[in-house]
């Protein structure tokens, strides 16, 4: 059981892309969430689940949690991206929250982007609400410039923490 499995789950390629990197960087292989019907994840040394991170939830990660009781002795991670930066002060907080108390469910945050034309109806309505929101809100300035337009900020670096610990070298 020393091999890696990595689940990704996608929408507009920012989770697809650090998924393919990680597989790259440790020589495994990534699957998308919609086939991870067919893994035996208990067959696999570490799981990582990547996802994207909607309104405070990941992505996948509520399935990742049912697994883990029937994972012993699996070692399992969970990386959010989001369109936050990685210096984001409540980061921590958030990723806190968001694994809650999960036993043996390591997690980590890799900023990804916005890409307004790949969201589907629902997203681009989600956000269109949350710049209104902000829009009202004094303060808010650089976050609503931050949601208002499609960036990428992914980078590579970022998954180094993730790559030191699947290697068992944290």
């Amino acid at each position: 059981m020393t091999n890696t499995i990595i689940i990704y789950h996608s929408k507009t390629g920012f989770s697809q892309r650090y998924a393919q990197w990680l597989a790259e960087d440790l020589g495994c292989r990534a699957a998308p969430f919609r086939e991870r019907g067919g893994v035996r994840l208990a067959e696999y040394g570490t799981v990582v689940l990547i996802g994207g991170l909607y309104a405070g939830q990941m992505s996948g990660l509520s399935w990742l949690k049912k697994q883990l009781p029937g994972l012993k002795g699996v070692r399992a991670a969970a990386v959010a991206v989001g369109c936050a930066p990685m210096e984001n002060p409540g980061l921590q907080e958030s990723m806190d929250r968001l694994l809650g108390d999960t036993e043996g469910l390591r997690g980590f945050y890799c900023q990804g982007g916005l890409d307004y034309g790949r969201m589907g109806v629902v997203d681009r309505a989600m956000m269109a609400a949350l710049r209104a929101m902000l829009r009202r809100q004094k303060g808010s300035e650089a976050m609503l410039e931050g949601v208002s337009r499609s960036f990428d900020g992914t980078n590579r670096a970022y998954l180094e923490p993730v790559i030191r610990w699947a290697r068992g070298e944290m």
